[in-house]
């Protein structure tokens, strides 16, 4: 039985090392911080806000996330996320 498993186990090691790395989300390579937000107006950035938004608040807002994060103020966008996208945690 233990050999049965033993050997169940190394088939399954050699198919796994087959497999294309591609098809896992978790290990392809994402693009660097400035690739995936590259700088963009105050006009771009409320165009991209939810209609209604005030853009005194919106960009007082995004003025204090840049601030406070040390992230460049034009590569604040509406959607992004605090831990995934600016590295807060």
């Amino acid at each position: 039985m233990a050999m049965a498993l033993f050997f169940l186990f190394i088939v399954c090691l050699a198919i796994f090392d087959e497999l294309d790395r591609d098809t896992f989300p978790d290990q392809v390579d994402t693009p660097k911080f400035p690739d995936r937000f590259p700088p963009i107006s105050d006009c771009e950035f409320m165009a991209l806000c939810p209609p209604g938004t005030r853009p005194e608040i919106a960009l007082r807002v995004r003025r204090i996330v840049s601030e406070q994060l040390g992230i460049d103020y034009d590569c604040i966008y509406p959607s992004s996320r605090f831990v995934e996208d600016l590295g807060c945690d």
